[in-house]
């Protein structure tokens, strides 16, 4: 009840969350830029509104972060997909891991043991790990989940006394969750622990971002990239996850390296050229065949949401390489400007983002 005055959400709808008696989410894909589909757990809004506020109150409480290990990079204040690329920069090799369905691994055993861990009691632990996660039947594939160690309460009567008591099943981190970022991390924090141990005997630099393992190297030889590979897969799966051996290898010198989607052989990130590329072709087209023209190409519908994705890579391209953001910009504008009414869609799309500083100057500078 205490809770649900915090949170300004109804105490019914959160006790049908913890008992399960509801599934508030909406489920659907998205694909891949790797191929492939992510299945997205969106919560509904009064849930949402729950976690969010055990994000900001609880999983970003100096204790909450003082627990994260310095190597997680993502979800947490003051982390990027530019901060966390310049920490491998000028690397001679690279080792990389990606950890599949991460998200989907961490059981709410291991989400009710961050909550312990950050001093709440039992009771109130279990029905905070309950509120953060949801239960999967199946797989995305349609396969049950196997019945392992960390899906089953086996503690049941100690941490969930009546009226819980008779919910078993085990439910998982939804991706589209607000909270599911910042549990995954700390969740994962020994093992991230373990690797940093693993990088720094051979003088490498560790960082994850989300699912993302990095590890870069200097004075090294193969043989040492593909001996911690193996030990960094052995402290992976031996925590319950599963490596995705389709994005895991190993880079020498020589060849091209990329982090979160940037180029890092150099002293500074660097976008790739098929990001640029991409980008640049897409301005060509608006202003050789006009917006309304390229965007039934693309098969979009919504010209607004059509700017905004343009603009937001626009965003990105100059929080990377400034002059060449600072171009695009430029064309998007001389595009755009047989398309007044459209073109002033710009101004108000950056008044909706809001907390775009970077882009503020930017924006300035051009219009």
């Amino acid at each position: 009840m205490h809770l649900a005055k915090l949170t300004n959400c109804p105490w019914r709808i959160l006790r049908s969350v913890v008992r399960r008696e509801s599934h508030p989410y909406q489920i659907f894909q998205i694909r891949k830029r790797s191929g492939g589909n992510r299945l997205i757990c969106a919560p509904h809004s009064i849930l949402m509104r729950a976690q969010r506020w055990i994000h900001d109150k609880i999983l970003l409480s100096p204790g909450a972060l003082a627990r994260l290990s310095s190597a997680s990079s993502a979800y947490a204040p003051g982390c990027s997909i530019i901060s966390n690329a310049k920490r491998h920069v000028g690397a001679k090799w690279m080792v990389k891991l990606d950890i599949k369905d991460f998200f989907e691994s961490v059981s709410e055993r291991q989400v009710y043991h961050v909550f312990k861990d950050l001093g709440y009691p039992s009771l109130l632990s279990f029905e905070l790990a309950r509120m953060c996660t949801r239960v999967a039947p199946a797989r995305a594939n349609g396969t049950l989940r196997p019945r392992e160690y960390k899906w089953r309460w086996t503690n049941t009567a100690r941490v969930a006394a009546a009226p819980h008591a008779d919910i078993r099943d085990l439910g998982h981190l939804p991706q589209g969750a607000p909270s599911s970022g910042m549990l995954a991390n700390l969740a994962f924090a020994p093992q991230d622990r373990e690797i940093e141990k693993i990088a720094e005997e051979y003088g490498g630099e560790y960082s994850r971002y989300a699912d993302d393992i990095v590890i870069s190297l200097g004075e090294v030889t193969k043989v040492d990239c593909e001996r911690i590979l193996s030990r960094v897969a052995r402290v992976v799966t031996l925590a319950g996850y599963r490596v995705n051996h389709t994005k895991t290898r190993v880079y020498g010198p020589g060849s091209r390296k990329i982090v979160t989607g940037l180029v890092v052989n150099d002293n500074v990130p660097r976008l790739t050229r098929q990001y640029k590329d991409d980008l640049s072709l897409c301005l060509y087209h608006i202003g050789r065949h006009g917006l309304l023209s390229h965007m039934a190409v693309r098969h979009s519908v919504k010209p607004l949401g059509y700017l905004n994705h343009i603009v937001g890579k626009i965003l990105f391209a100059h929080s990377v390489e400034p002059a060449f953001g600072r171009r695009c910009m430029m064309e998007l504008r001389s595009a755009m400007s047989s398309h007044r009414e459209l073109y002033s869609m710009i101004d108000e799309l950056e008044l909706r983002r809001g907390g775009e500083a970077e882009f503020e100057s930017l924006h300035a500078d051009i219009f």
